[in-house]
């Protein structure tokens, strides 16, 4: 019986070893979010991005719904793997606020090179600035206060690219290769 024991922790770590070496060549395939929004560059227009819902994805083609696609009918675009060149995926939504501070302090200080400056006149009428500095102040605070609120209320997307090679190798793959006898033909299959 105490063979027992170090004979089954010997069993056990071989059965271990031999998991671990299973095809770690090839990383299990990315499943991307059905119903996601992503946008796509395909090889016949290299600078227009096509922009949808995912409807699937996969190592052998990529199915979405275009924008603007009719709701009834036959509206899902499928490319294949190969005719894609990019794919990119929303992952959120992020604020503005930074960027309409900028805008809007610039417009400000534009502005406040524009307005009038008189040191008598700023005493009793309102229309004038005591000094340059003010005026550029003035300006460039309120219309960046303004600009950073406005684009807190704007929304823009964020795009995360998609390594294409995640997907998977193609569901068919056919090789041709030569050898010392002749050329070989390899097909694969993958379920």
């Amino acid at each position: 019986m105490r063979i027992g024991g170090p004979f089954l922790a010997a069993l056990l770590a071989l059965l271990a070893c031999g998991a671990l070496a299973q095809d770690e060549s090839q990383p299990p395939a990315l499943k991307l979010p059905v119903g996601g929004r992503v946008r796509i560059r395909t090889q016949a227009a290299p600078g227009d991005w096509i922009k949808g819902t995912l409807a699937s994805a996969d190592s052998g083609s990529i199915a979405l719904v275009p924008e603007g696609a009719p709701p009834l009918g036959p509206n899902e675009l499928r490319l294949p793997r190969e005719a894609v060149t990019r794919l990119e995926l929303v992952t959120g939504k992020k604020r503005q606020w930074l960027r309409g501070l900028v805008i809007g302090a610039a417009l400000g200080v534009a502005m406040g090179l524009a307005i009038d400056v008189d040191p008598v006149r700023c005493e009793f009428d309102d229309n004038y600035a005591c000094s340059r500095g003010e005026a550029l102040g003035l300006m460039g605070g309120t219309l960046g206060a303004v600009g950073a609120g406005i684009g807190a209320l704007v929304r823009s997307d964020v795009w995360t690219p998609v390594g294409l090679d995640a997907l998977g190798p193609p569901p068919v793959r056919v090789t041709l290769a030569e050898g010392p006898g002749g050329l070989a033909l390899g097909v694969s299959v993958r379920f």
